[in-house]
């Protein structure tokens, strides 16, 4: 049985896979986009911008102090800036630019645009970045005289030290940086220091989504791998219960893939264990009330043969024609246990060997009938015994073992020559339809004829072949008449029926 395509674990995992990747692509879509609001509207506001400015001007000015630094020390004020790696420092004195770091503008891969105002003399220092944002510095000319002497310095016509000036859009986000004095050992100079710090917070950031959305995935998959083995590791501990504790522990059936499948089966197979487990035990207990009945039974003819024998060897008989009668009684119950020890043998083989020594062949059913029923009825009707034959002209098929139809025909018709009374007819019908074959018996017990049989053997016996072929053999006492029928099944209209089967029972008797 294979299961809807939809249903398969491949197509789960597909399913899974791809809900996962769904997943994690809008978390990191989503932690992109609340970072970024983040970074714009809270770490680069005007306040804190402003703010980290400020701090980063007061340590900068703290470290001036306690080191007595001179405004021309570029060493020492390299020595800070490798300190604070992620910012950049511009030193004016008046209109004279003293110290630039423009090699961290270069570490940042950022952009550096110079502006100046001809007519005024104020200078703007744009800083663009890769991210789009723009740092901006003004600076305003100190006297008209200077202005004029810087007149001939880069202006916005003039290009830029780095990139090119058609990088700046209107749609970029500008920040803008002050210029605070600070005393250093040869004098007061302004300073103004630029925080990169948003970066390297942007790409911790980008990299803990990236990372975050990874472990979103795969967890995603672990849970799904998990609930499978779950499941796996149910069954396996339900199958042990079974095979340890109980058989009639449940079996946990839920799903529509191969683990249900499998669960499924298991609980088939626990199915038919148990119900071959009932079987066996029915036959354990028809088999001791058998030979209950069977001990009841040879007692009570063994009883009476040892009775007369004993009268006989005691010479207790008063005439040659009562020892004749106390002959002729034992030979009876002898040649009775005889009868019975036959059946008994019979049905014990019968049940031993099950479908195993079958020779099943097909057969047309009227004709096959016909002549096998004829056979006893005109060896039985030389005995005086009456018919009613009534069998079926309608075409049918039956796949039977003959040596087992002779067993239950002969059976059926001892039964009639010990039990049936011969001052009634003895009805006989086959009857054929589109899917079986029934032979019926029907007769007349004698009031005057021998107890039957409490064991049943022949009965059981019958029974137990009709359910190699496939078919069935039932019998029914209504007051004075008894009935028997045997169904077969008719092949003719079967798709299977040149297939050899046997029934449910002999398939079991043979494990």
């Amino acid at each position: 049985m294979k299961m809807p395509f939809k249903r398969t674990l491949r197509v789960k995992l597909f399913v899974i896979i791809l809900l996962g990747l769904i997943l994690s692509i809008s978390a990191f879509f989503a932690g992109t986009f609340a970072l970024n609001s983040y970074m714009k509207n809270v770490y680069m506001s005007d306040t804190n911008t402003q703010k980290r400015s400020a701090r980063q001007i007061q340590s900068f000015a703290s470290y001036v102090t306690s080191h007595s630094i001179k405004a021309t020390d570029t060493q020492a004020l390299r020595a800070w800036q490798e300190q604070h790696d992620n910012v950049y420092i511009l030193i004016y004195n008046n209109n004279d630019i003293v110290f630039d770091s423009d090699w961290m503008i270069e570490k940042k891969g950022a952009y550096k645009y110079v502006i100046t105002n001809s007519e005024t003399g104020e200078i703007i220092i744009l800083l663009q970045d890769n991210y789009g944002n723009i740092r901006k510095i003004k600076r305003k000319a100190s006297s008209s005289s200077e202005s004029q002497k810087k007149s001939d310095a880069v202006t916005a016509d003039e290009g830029a030290y780095y990139g090119n000036s058609s990088m700046l859009r209107g749609d970029l986000n500008e920040f803008d940086y002050d210029f605070y004095p600070v005393l250093f050992k040869d004098g007061v100079f302004d300073v103004c220091i630029v925080d990169y710090s948003d970066d390297t917070i942007k790409d911790v950031g980008e990299i803990a989504i990236f990372v975050i959305c990874c472990i979103l995935f795969i967890g995603v998959i672990i849970v799904y791998f998990g609930r499978e083995i779950g499941r796996m590791r149910r069954l396996t501990n339900e199958v042990m219960d079974i095979k340890d504790v109980d058989i009639n522990g449940p079996i946990t059936i839920h799903g529509q893939d191969e683990i249900c499948m499998l669960a499924e089966n298991v609980d088939t197979m626990r199915q038919t264990i148990i119900e071959q487990l009932s079987r066996e035990r029915e036959a354990w207990q028809a088999n001791s009330d058998l030979v209950t009945a069977m001990a009841h039974d040879i007692r009570t003819p063994l009883t009476v043969m040892a009775g007369y024998l004993e009268l006989m060897q005691n010479k207790e008989y008063s005439s040659q024609e009562e020892l004749d009668e106390y002959i002729r009684i034992s030979a009876e119950k002898a040649e009775q246990l005889r009868t019975m020890s036959d059946k008994m043998f019979r049905y014990f083989y019968v049940y031993s060997k099950g479908g195993e020594d079958l020779n099943m062949e097909m057969f047309p059913a009227g004709p096959f009938l016909d002549q096998m029923l004829g056979e006893y009825v005109v060896l039985l009707g030389e005995n005086g015994y009456q018919f009613d034959i009534d069998i079926s002209d309608k075409e049918a098929e039956i796949y039977v073992d003959l040596q087992g139809m002779k067993r239950i025909t002969d059976n059926v018709f001892t039964n009639i020559r010990k039990y049936s009374d011969k001052s009634k007819s003895i009805d006989i019908r086959v009857y054929i339809d589109r899917r079986k074959v029934r032979i019926y018996f029907r007769n007349y017990i004698n009031p005057e004829g021998g107890k039957a049989e409490s064991t049943h053997i022949g009965t059981l016996t019958c029974q137990k072949m009709a359910e190699e072929m496939n078919g069935s053999f039932t019998t029914c006492r209504k007051g004075k008449v008894y009935e028997a029928t045997l169904t077969l099944p008719n092949m003719l209209n079967d798709d299977d029926s040149h297939v050899p089967t046997q029934g449910l029972t002999a398939i079991l008797s043979r494990k």
